[in-house]
């Protein structure tokens, strides 16, 4: 008896053993599939599949096709480093998916196959995520900007895609996250603008001077809008502050391209091929372009979507409130500096090549507007009306629209998605805006017709702004994005 206890002892002695390597095996794997892993080797489909094997597919259980598709993803994930690997292992998600969204709601799986889909729908976001990241490279040489590298790239592929915008969004973070595509884009269609398409380009911390960059440099002639609605505030006109997004374009390679004469442009019109024209482009500036981009929270049309709702006791417990005559934003407040001679360089390039150039100015919280900033603010309004009048823009005057909503805020001074899908509503209704210039026969009622010089014209525009407008459509449309 003794001998036999001891023999038993020895096996619970061995197994734990291996038990303790296999948990080292365990730890050594990247946190997300050893999850993918331990839940489906769990499930009951690894137990039954040998039994299952010699039935068709399609007399399967949906419960059973889809942990079977779980234990398969899980499987590839192990393994997956490219693109194509893991856009394998997405699809293996999205099947598994599918075969829970087919248990009958009056099954007693119900239930359990509602919250698994839960569980692969995430799975399935990261494995896309990691698609992209394996996938996308810098198609520029960095341009000091993380914000402004990434929606070149997505662009460059949006344009792949569906061809230049007829609409393109511009500003700094505040229009970033306050101004939706495409709700801008569906009501446009709802007031007969149906082939209309809209794309937000906006990057953190562009003033006058890198919005300027953006259009007249760094954007070639055949990748140019329609019509182009800049939406920002006070803060990008302030030529007493030191212009720190600006600064670090200049000191980067991206900007000494473009200097060089390099623009992004295309070989090809598959989004994930669009790339540059690299043959007279120095070595250095071939490796910057190898480097891969970060994944963030900006969707296909260039928007940040913000849930964060501004409750003012909340968020004063995490910030100090600063008054506005201590905001450095408003620091030697000047509207006649650099930033304003950009402003009338946009002006003149947008006349010159026969684009709408609307300003929005986006709403602020009433908790925000203290005597300070207001009266700088007003300041401001006055500025873009004198300017709007010279230049021959439109204004869109939101500043107050909403400054006692706090719901469509998230913070004091930028917007959340509510505020941004208002902001495209009362964008699309206003009736100052030329909304009728985007209609297809727009340009053919009177084809014959000379050009009409402006009589206004900035003589101080460089020879850039005074060549002939581009062809408005350079290729056929590649299909619609709706």
């Amino acid at each position: 008896m003794k001998q036999r206890q001891r023999q038993w002892g020895w096996v619970v002695l061995g197994t734990l053993v291996w038990g303790g390597l296999a948990g080292l095996a365990c730890s050594a794997t990247p946190p997300l599939i050893e999850e993918w892993a331990t839940e489906s080797e769990a499930t009951p489909a690894s137990k039954s599949s040998a039994a299952d094997s010699t039935k068709p597919v399609t007399e399967k259980a949906p419960l059973a096709q889809a942990l079977e598709a779980a234990t398969n993803a899980a499987q590839l994930a192990q393994s997956a480093t490219t693109a194509e690997e893991w856009s394998a292992v997405a699809t293996a998600w999205s099947e598994a998916i599918q075969a829970l969204q087919a248990v009958p709601s009056d099954s007693p799986e119900w239930l359990f196959a509602q919250r698994k889909t839960q569980e692969y729908v995430e799975n399935q976001a990261i494995a896309l995520q990691r698609v992209e990241a394996a996938a996308r490279q810098a198609l520029f040489p960095p341009l000091g900007n993380d914000v402004l590298d990434e929606q070149l790239a997505l662009y460059l592929s949006y344009v792949a895609a569906f061809d230049p915008p007829d609409i393109l969004v511009i500003g700094s973070s505040r229009a970033l996250q306050g101004l939706n595509p495409q709700i801008l884009q569906q009501r446009l269609g709802q007031q007969g603008y149906e082939s209309v398409r809209v794309y937000n380009f906006a990057v953190n911390g562009a003033t006058a001077q890198v919005v300027s960059f953006i259009l007249r440099q760094l954007l070639p002639p055949e990748q140019l809008p329609e019509m182009i609605i800049w939406a920002d505030g006070s803060r990008a006109f302030n030529s007493g502050r030191f212009d720190r997004t600006f600064a670090k374009i200049l000191e980067s390679p991206g900007y000494a391209a473009v200097q060089a004469g390099d623009r992004p442009t295309f070989e090809s019109s598959t989004p994930l091929a669009a790339t540059l024209d690299v043959a007279e482009a120095a070595p250095a500036r071939i490796a910057d372009k190898a480097r891969t981009l970060p994944v963030s929270g900006i969707n296909g049309y260039g928007f940040l979507v913000v849930n964060e709702v501004f409750e003012p006791n909340d968020y004063y417990r995490r910030f100090p409130r600063v008054a506005g005559i201590y905001d450095g934003t408003y620091s030697a407040f000047d509207l006649g500096g650099v930033q304003t001679v950009s402003l009338r360089a946009i002006a003149a390039f947008a006349r010159t090549h026969d684009i709408p150039l609307v300003f929005v100015n986006l709403p602020l919280s009433e908790d925000y507007l203290d005597d300070t900033r207001l009266a700088y603010e007003q300041q401001f309004q006055q500025f873009l009306t004198r300017e709007a009048e010279a230049g021959g823009f439109t204004v869109v005057d939101l500043l107050r629209a909403w400054s006692n909503q706090n719901n469509i805020f998230a913070d004091p001074s930028h917007l959340n998605r509510v505020g941004a899908a208002q902001v495209a509503i009362r964008v699309s209704e206003d009736k100052t805006i030329p909304w009728e210039m985007l209609a297809p026969d727009a340009a053919t009622d009177n084809p014959e017709a000379p050009p009409e010089e402006s009589g206004d014209r900035d003589p101080t525009t460089d020879a850039a702004d005074q060549s002939p407008p581009p062809d408005r459509n350079p290729r056929p449309r590649a299909g619609s994005d709706r």
